[in-house]
């Protein structure tokens, strides 16, 4: 096999990896990547299934059942997906345990052992973004029986919608942000006020294909081949929440580990009275919202969303389970197969 032929099929493997031991193995054994690459895919197909996963909706009361009987919960969410309101309501309602655990903005890809050793009180929650699937798969591997993982899910084309307003209109007009490609005053073509003006071809060409900042944060990245396997192989206490819950998810979370926090629900704060006008071909304006809500069933398609996921069809049976579940909150069960 070739160099090239090597090297392509190690980034796959690293970063689509369908087999979460074997990405897991590679990851401390360098030296073997190269190797194994070529033959992980093949092997994957061959090793038995030796588990399905399991939807079961959960009503509101056997939702609170289970974080009763959890010693710690840790939240996880792509961005847009109710994130910031969850890290808020975490530092809150664990008081003064986050500071002193120097607790990360959001958890490293790596080692989380230097949390251990900085106080002697544990938090009881703990929420992070993630966008990395051989993180989240290292997590599902390593959490122990009285550790609850709820994942906070959003569709994609709705949280990208989400994630691109958000960066244009905290980008507009002083050039809030980060990472972003020129300053306000060259990109916008006109600023008058908070309200902010660009062409059509811009927004598509320069910036909504380019998915800067939380953009690129996305569901079909997370949750892939990869993440699915590692429910079924390491069986995980992990339950899928729709993110428009988070209040409620807040509240059951505040009767076991703070009840100082009851009915005080978090919130991230707002940009501000912001508009961002889209300049079309006709030289008429429309906001960023009407646009983008005009457009909204093209996007995944259009703007290829969907190159980095995998298993998608695991991805809509949970979204169809999740959506029929009146409470909101969906156990992924993993049940050994006979």
């Amino acid at each position: 096999m070739s160099f090239e032929s090597l090297y392509s099929a190690s980034l796959t493997y690293l970063t689509l990896c369908p087999h979460p031991q074997i990405c897991l193995a590679a990851k401390d054994k360098p030296t073997s990547i190269h190797l194994s690459a070529a033959t992980a895919a093949e092997d994957h197909q061959s090793a038995p299934n030796i588990a399905h996963i399991s939807w079961e909706c959960m009503r509101e009361e056997e939702m609170q059942t289970l974080i009763d009987l959890s010693e710690s919960v840790i939240v996880i969410m792509p961005a847009k997906a109710a994130g910031t309101s969850l890290k808020l309501f975490a530092a809150q309602c664990n008081n003064d345990a986050y500071s002193k655990l120097k607790m990360p903005g959001n958890l490293p890809k790596e080692s989380n052992a230097n949390i251990l050793g900085n106080d002697w009180e544990m938090p009881g929650v703990i929420a992070s973004h993630f966008w990395n699937p051989v993180a989240l798969s290292r997590l599902l591997h390593s959490t122990s029986r009285k550790t609850l993982v709820l994942y906070s899910h959003r569709d994609e084309t709705s949280r990208f919608q989400s994630a691109a307003t958000h960066v244009l209109t905290t980008w507009c007009p002083n050039g809030g942000g980060r990472n972003m490609p020129e300053k306000p005053s060259k990109f916008f073509d006109a600023i008058q006020g908070n309200n902010c003006y660009l062409s059509e071809d811009k927004l598509i060409n320069k910036f909504l294909a380019k998915r800067y900042q939380e953009m690129e944060m996305g569901t079909n990245e997370l949750l892939t081949c990869q993440t699915y396997s590692s429910i079924e192989e390491y069986a995980p206490n992990m339950v899928f929440v729709d993110y428009r819950n988070a209040n409620s998810i807040q509240n059951l979370l505040a009767e076991k580990y703070c009840p100082h926090m009851l009915n005080r629900t978090m919130h991230a704060a707002s940009t501000g009275e912001k508009v961002i006008y889209v300049t079309l071909e006709n030289g008429s304006n429309v906001t960023l919202a009407d646009w983008l809500d005009k457009k909204l069933s093209f996007l995944e398609w259009t703007l290829d969303l969907n190159k980095k996921s995998s298993c998608q069809v695991k991805m809509r049976r949970m979204e169809d389970e999740l959506g029929s579940c009146d409470g909101g909150f969906l156990n992924a069960k993993a049940v050994v197969n006979k």
